[in-house]
């Protein structure tokens, strides 16, 4: 059991028992005193009885020999309570007893020492580790007297020299030690944890080795091994004995057991720290020659299968090795690989090879070996008819550089380089949009060093041409869209773009259409939408995000051309009505206005305000002189606004919501003309306050102004005059409860006589169609069947 070094339990001890006579305990004590002194593990001090605490020398030695006692019996907890009790009586209390305070601090440091080994051990376990210099901070551990000290102490330095590849020291240590401990002594090895398996394991490796040397002993002096079925514990810090056993096991069967052994053994030597041997050396050598560099040999052929299996054909033979005494079927694969991928020099020796290694060895095949030595006796057997089929090709396509009859033919003629060019060019001329490209690139991988005839050179320039001007436009067409793509328009006219009509490319065909259609989306577009619709579901094809982002946006502008053609319509209808209502309802007002009791003659305007607004200027013309305070009969003023209402406003408004009337608003301006007006005092107050906003016309300039004085009974100058004019007009329209201004319009000297003399109010109604047009286009909308707007990207 551990227990920590630093910490000394305090045990309070009773004394209660009743002890010989005084005489008798001190010869006692002193007699196995001075036998303690002389001898730390004498046994008589099992028989003392303890004494009192008053007693302080006595209790004192007591507590030190009991307390060493135990410690060599492995009771540290004992040991401890015992020095805890010296520890508390101080040194003050031992310091007259000869030789205490040395055992006391001898047996102190021993206990330390063993804690240390305890710790070492603890780290040892699971590390399976012990370094020389951790054993040598340890050395004290030899020197204590517990037994379970000294068995981790001795384990662990026997453990170390096996490391250190000394089995002999390592044995020596063992049985001279450990064994002794736990073997010879009362001690058992179950009271240190782990330790019995430390030594199970150990008898194991050094039994095993025992053999092993015999075993070893025959194989060297024989060259003949007898195997080796033993198993010997692998430590993995010394694997040499290791490296024996397999090497053995190995030579018993080089072909059955080799590689394996051979793999372990490798894998020994990744962690090997020790020098092998030079006899282990020899043999390791000895095994990679039969089975080793065999392996590395097999393991190129696997590759190569892995390689040619898919394909038929490896692309370099020069590092496959054909003779594998341990694997017939690695040296037909050889032999596979190898005459297939040179058919016309090996295929056919190659194929007898297999045939009387079959014979001779009867090896076993996997299917897909045997697949490929069929493939190969049919390849060689079918040179000659590929080839006539070619030819017949060949002459079908000569006269129009085009195939129609879909005659077959193969494009593997290991022996006819011409051949296979042939073949490439047929197909590329006559399928050049889908095979063309890869034709002339297959045709310039092949025809290096070939002497080709005049009539396939002719060919393969016509392809060659072709896919230049392939090139030629499909890089035109990326230019012009990389150029269109970031603002989805053109710096330049179409037309020098050089688009064609036709690309072989089904993607940048589609692209020259978005460019087409997006450049003049109003009356083309919609017709390249619907070539693009037809091509992508003719093809099934798939654009990415970018294309489709691109189509998305013709999309827009061609929904955006008929939007706007279907808005000129709704405005042109909304127009319309109003120059049929605007006009005539102005003439009506303009009459009911000159009936009755009319201040002065009164004329309404129209004016179109917009796209759905209009304006009324009605001009009240001041013919006669009147009291600017009583400007007007209210009644006459009422028609105005019951006329808007009712009139004007109900006719087009959503009575619901009144949107119309949101805009409305009334503007009011007084005229003065060119006479110049000194001042005029009014019986009624005009109550214009001071601050009130007006806008202030003359003929240099038109200012935004507030009034600087409260507008009463008295008016100083025409600016006054003209705001006097709007206010009184502006009082009488005030219940209309709609935003009203004001100005004065003061006319030059040259502007006299009446016709100058007047008020204009205007009633502008910004949206008072607006109803109207977005009704009329909703319904011009769903009557053409554009639908939602598309979502942009």
């Amino acid at each position: 059991m551990k227990y920590n070094k630093q910490l000394f339990f305090t045990l309070l001890l009773s004394a209660g028992f009743m002890m010989p006579s005084l005489q008798a305990q001190v010869i006692n004590f002193e007699e196995t005193w001075q036998e303690f002194l002389k001898n730390e593990k004498t046994s008589s001090v099992s028989k003392l009885p303890e004494p009192a605490k008053d007693q302080t020398n006595d209790y004192l030695k007591y507590m030190l020999m009991t307390g060493n006692s135990s410690f060599c019996a492995g009771d540290f907890k004992t040991a401890e309570e015992r020095l805890a009790n010296v520890k508390r009586l101080g040194e003050p209390a031992y310091k007259g007893i000869p030789s205490f305070k040395e055992k006391y601090d001898d047996l102190t440091t021993k206990m330390q020492a063993a804690y240390k080994v305890d710790e070492a051990w603890g780290r040892f376990l699971p590390s399976r580790s012990v370094s020389d210099k951790e054993l040598k901070m340890l050395e004290l551990g030899r020197k204590v007297c517990d037994k379970g000290t000294l068995a981790k102490v001795f384990y662990m330095d026997c453990f170390n020299q096996y490391c250190k590849g000394d089995v002999a020291k390592s044995k020596e240590v063992f049985e001279g030690r450990v064994l002794q401990l736990t073997e010879k002594t009362s001690f058992s090895p179950t009271n240190v944890k782990g330790l019995p398996a430390e030594i199970k394991l150990m008898k194991e490796v050094y039994a095993g080795i025992a053999k092993l040397d015999v075993a070893w002993g025959q194989f060297m002096s024989t060259d003949k091994s007898p195997g080796f079925p033993t198993d010997i514990p692998q430590i993995d810090c010394y694997t040499i004995p290791q490296m024996k056993v397999y090497i053995l096991r190995a030579a018993l069967d080089v072909c059955k057991n080799g590689p394996e052994m051979l793999e372990k053994i490798r894998e020994l030597q990744k962690t090997n720290t020790h020098p092998i041997p030079d006899d282990v050396r020899g043999k390791i050598e000895w095994l990679e020659k039969e089975v080793g560099s065999s392996k590395d040999d097999l393991a190129i052929v696997n590759k190569a299968w892995a390689e040619f299996v898919p394909k038929d054909k490896i692309d370099n033979t020069d590092k496959l090795v054909y003779d594998f005494p341990c694997n017939k079927d690695a040296q037909i694969k050889a032999y596979i690989m190898d005459g297939m991928s040179n058919l016309c020099t090996k295929g056919a020796s190659r194929l007898e090879d297999i045939t009387k290694l079959r014979a001779e060895a009867k090896p076993a095949l996997d299917e897909t070996t045997i697949a490929k030595i069929k493939l190969l006796e049919t390849k060689i057997k079918k040179m000659e008819s590929d080839l006539a089929a070619l030819e017949k090709a060949w002459g079908e396509f000569t006269p129009t550089d085009s195939l129609t009859t879909g005659t077959k033919f193969g494009y593997e003629y290991p022996c006819n380089k011409e051949a296979e060019i042939r073949a490439y060019l047929i197909t590329g001329l006559t399928y050049f949009c889908e095979k063309g490209k890869v034709m002339l690139d297959n045709i310039n991988k092949n025809k290096a060093g070939l002497e080709l005839s005049p009539e396939v050179t002719a060919r393969i320039e016509k392809l060659a041409a072709k896919q230049a001007q392939n090139d030629t436009e499909l890089a035109a067409l990326n230019k012009a869209w990389a150029e269109y793509t970031p603002k989805d328009t053109l710096l330049n006219p179409l037309e020098g773009y050089q688009l064609v009509d036709f690309y072989c490319d089904k993607i940048a065909q589609v692209k020259s259409w978005v460019i087409k259609g997006s450049m003049n989306p109003c009356p083309k577009g919609q017709d390249y939408l619907n070539l693009i619709n037809n091509y992508q579901k003719t093809y099934k094809l798939t654009f990415d995000a970018a294309l489709t982002c691109e189509i998305t946006a013709l999309r827009i502008k061609v929904w955006d051309c008929r939007y706007w053609e279907i808005v000129a319509q709704a405005r042109k209808e909304t127009h319309e009505e109003r120059e049929k209502f605007g006009p005539a309802s102005a003439q009506i007002m303009q009459a009911d206005l000159n009936t009755g009791k009319t201040v002065c003659p009164t004329s309404v305007k129209y004016e179109p305000l917009g796209y759905i607004g209009i304006r009324y200027v009605i001009t009240i013309s001041l013919c006669q002189t009147v009291d600017v305070a009583q400007m007007g009969d209210p009644n006459y003023y009422k028609k105005i606004a019951d006329w808007v209402n009712n009139q004007v406003l109900v006719k087009y408004c959503n009575t619901a919501n009144w949107r119309c009337k949101e805009d409305f608003f009334i503007y009011i301006e007084g005229h003065t003309d060119g006479n110049s007006f000194s001042g005029a005092s009014y019986q009624r107050s005009l109550e214009i306050p001071q601050g009130t906003p007006f806008t202030h016309y003359t003929a240099k300039d038109t200012t935004q102004k507030v009034t600087d004085r409260p507008i009463t009974t008295a008016l100083k100058n025409n600016m006054e005059l003209g705001i006097a004019r709007a206010w009184s007009v502006k009082q009488q329209l005030d219940f209309m409860k709609v935003p009203i201004k004001v100005g004065a319009y003061e006319h030059p000297p040259k502007e006299k006589g009446a016709e100058f003399r007047k008020i204009d109010t205007e009633l502008t109604i910004t949206n008072l169609l607006l109803d109207f047009y977005e009704k009329r286009l909703k319904e011009l909308l769903i009557a053409s069947g554009i639908g939602e707007r598309p979502k942009a990207c």
